[in-house]
């Protein structure tokens, strides 16, 4: 179909299941891209919603080794996070190229203790695909991009299935995947409660050593001779030990820094100390005026009259 194969699928080994159909062919482009070499690149199309690299390197097990796989039309993904993955993936490509040269000596991983299993554990969640969304999978070899193109066309393939005895929650399918995702955001009140404490218990032991280095510093000058001014009390005091300064606020400052700016630039000239003056004057008279007529209202209201 218009340069497509058609490779049906089933999600169940059932009699009368639904058939999905995905539609793939050889990667082109007018522009040549290091992390989708077209020799070895298969666009693939009509993905369903939950699938994952790990179904596509089992729906091509025995045909074709998969490097890596770029899915298109991720739910919720952006342009920013789509061209972090980019970012990503050049980087592991540029990695496994170093590595491959360099070929560095193998050393074993010890001393690491691993986590307890009564801890939080952050939830895995598979990432879901919009309807009929694509991907491109990078094979690792030019030979295993004729294999796929060379299946049978119209063979019907059985998409891979969770293992029933798997525990792995990247496997869960379906209503199961749900449900997990929903029991793992709720973990048991119990040791929910545990684990606040125990960061609690880490962050009251971090600002214990914070305010005992602080005290430490008080009166210990520095090479230059200089004595540090430590931040103490409710975060409005500064002190090194012997004497106290006290932070001043930010309104305060502002009408500070205005009021020197007004001395050191207010009268430059000579015309601008002249309509000072004048404008003193005009408010001079303007009060004057003003405290003649309250003055003669309250002489006409006086009830009290001697004469």
């Amino acid at each position: 179909i218009s340069g497509y194969k058609v490779l049906p699928v089933q999600f169940s080994s059932d009699q009368g299941a639904a058939t999905h159909y995905l539609y793939f062919r050889q990667h082109s482009s007018n522009k040549e891209d290091v992390l989708t070499p077209s020799d070895r690149t298969l666009f693939i199309t009509n993905l369903p919603a939950d699938t994952t690299e790990r179904d596509l390197r089992r729906l091509f097990h025995g045909v074709a080794r998969i490097a890596r796989v770029i899915f298109h039309g991720i739910v919720g993904q952006d342009v920013i996070q789509k061209t972090a993955a980019n970012a990503r993936a050049m980087t592991e490509l540029a990695a496994a190229m170093a590595s491959a040269e360099a070929q560095p000596p193998k050393t074993d991983k010890k001393g690491k203790k691993a986590d307890s299993a009564d801890k939080l554990a952050p939830v895995p969640r598979t990432q879901l695909l919009m309807s009929g969304a694509s991907a491109h999978i990078v094979l690792l070899e030019v030979a295993e991009l004729a294999n796929v193109l060379s299946m049978k066309a119209g063979a019907i393939t059985e998409w891979p299935t969770r293992d029933p005895d798997s525990t792995n929650p990247l496997d869960y399918r379906g209503v199961a995947r749900y449900l997990y995702e929903y029991r793992a955001a709720r973990p048991p009140v119990d040791l929910l409660q545990s684990e606040v404490d125990s960061y609690m218990a880490k962050f009251e032991e971090s600002q214990y050593e914070r305010d005992r280095m602080l005290a430490q510093q008080q009166n210990v000058p520095d090479e230059d001779g200089f004595v540090t001014v430590v931040r103490r009390g409710k975060h409005t005091k500064n002190s090194d030990g012997a004497v106290s300064v006290t932070a001043v606020s930010a309104d305060d400052a502002r009408e500070a820094k205005a009021k020197r700016k007004e001395v050191l630039f207010g009268d430059m000239y000579r015309f601008q100390m002249r309509e000072r003056k004048n404008t003193q004057l005009l408010e001079l008279r303007k009060k004057f005026e003003e405290d003649k007529e309250r003055i003669a209202r309250m002489r006409q209201a006086r009830q009290f009259r001697p004469y």
